[in-house]
């Protein structure tokens, strides 16, 4: 029996048996399928105008998920402004006891920020490879581990075939007692709509700079957590996205 004031047992056991399905049989189905759309019979249809002409409407409207990449010098420019778009600070304000707050590129339950963004990245402009952590309040990266380690994802990632040549592989992790401490299991939700928006952030910011992505749940979470350092119930990784040169 889970005690009723315990926030995080719940959330951590689903976490913990959410690794992937192997259902064979249901991704052989899905190779086959059509996407259901909804519609309430009877009700009154009206026909709305054409959307106005919008820059981002038009990067959406690129936006694809890229499964094939071609290794090629990337600009530390633009990986920096990927990284800023992605999770960075756009404004600060003083808040009461803290002295400050950050609010970043995406909305955070309370104002919380639970994620932590790494990156494996090769190949980028005065950087050795290997994977770094973004320090979002200095703008800057800390190099978290030297190499090159996209052979080790192989045996990690469901996905690695697909981005052998991409410049840069995004871990978002999530310290879950940042947003739990005050929304308890809720805040595990809130968690999961967060990474979602920084996801999306990376999808789009890479498009405008002519770079494929790559959004990927298919990851064995404790071998990938434990090539993180990552204990898996204080901090994992719960998102990926890949970015690099379309082939």
């Amino acid at each position: 029996m889970i005690p009723l004031k315990d926030g995080e047992t719940l959330s951590r056991l689903f976490h913990l048996n959410s690794e992937p399905w192997s259902n064979v049989e249901a991704y052989r189905e899905a190779q086959d399928y059509e996407v259901d759309y909804k519609q309430i019979p009877g009700s009154r249809r009206i026909t709305l105008p054409e959307p106005e002409d919008s820059a981002l409407l038009k990067l959406l409207q690129t936006r694809t998920s890229c499964r094939e990449y071609r290794l090629a010098h990337l600009p530390l420019k633009a990986f920096s402004t990927i990284l800023k778009c992605a999770y960075g600070i756009t404004r600060t304000t003083p808040i009461a006891k803290v002295g400050g707050g950050f609010f970043r590129t995406v909305p955070s339950a309370g104002g919380l920020f639970p994620l932590e963004i790494y990156v494996l990245a090769r190949e980028v402009e005065s950087l050795p490879d290997g994977i770094y952590h973004y320090d979002l309040r200095r703008q800057a990266l800390e190099l978290f581990r030297q190499g090159t380690w996209f052979a080790e994802l192989d045996d990690i990632m469901i996905t690695a075939p697909f981005v052998r040549e991409a410049n840069l592989i995004f871990f978002l992790s999530a310290v879950f007692n940042r947003s739990q401490k005050k929304y308890g299991p809720r805040g595990y939700r809130y968690i999961l709509f967060e990474a979602g928006h920084v996801a999306q952030n990376l999808c789009l910011v890479a498009t405008e700079f002519n770079l494929g992505s790559l959004c990927m749940g298919g990851f064995y979470d404790s071998r990938l957590n434990k090539f993180m350092e990552f204990d898996g119930l204080t901090e994992a990784v719960i998102y990926s996205v890949a970015a690099g040169y379309q082939a």
